[in-house]
């Protein structure tokens, strides 16, 4: 199967599962507050990397290697956003589909994440290996110390 047909299947049950998330959530709701307290929270840190990686990406454009910004501390802040944000799904809904499918779309986020990574290594070949080893993928504390300890040195 080619590559570009593997990506939209991953995007449409990422979609499918979204859509069954968002429709259980309002059929659904969670009764405990303090758990929707918490998927407010992974949201809006979904939300925050995801509109960071968006503006990253269009300030520096689509064609050159990006390592500035929230680029600089993690690979891939879009899917760590994305997959944070499906994590909020079952804080807000107590509902096993809402949780499956939330287990299910972060399983396709991770493989379209891997999938990137062989498509940046084929198109930035050396460079984007080499920032691979620089750059962790999505531990985002990891990438926040490394980068304030290239700082100091």
């Amino acid at each position: 199967m080619r590559r570009e047909t593997k990506d939209r299947i991953l995007m449409g049950v990422m979609g499918a599962a979204f859509f069954l998330n968002i429709t259980f959530i309002s059929l659904y709701p969670s009764t405990i507050k303090e758990l929707a307290v918490i998927g407010y929270l992974l949201l809006g840190v979904g939300f925050l990397l995801f509109i960071l990686s968006v503006v990253t990406l269009r300030s520096k454009g689509n064609n050159s290697l990006v390592e500035e910004g929230i680029y600089g501390i993690i690979r891939h802040p879009m899917y760590l956003g994305g997959m944070l944000m499906f994590l909020s799904h079952p804080f807000f809904s107590q509902s096993w589909v809402v949780v499956a499918g939330s287990v299910v779309a972060v399983v396709c986020c991770i493989l379209s994440m891997c999938a990137a990574d062989q498509r940046n290594i084929e198109k930035f070949g050396v460079s984007y290996e080499r920032y691979m080893q620089k750059v962790p993928g999505m531990n985002i504390l990891q990438g926040i110390i490394q980068k304030t300890r290239h700082k100091k040195t």
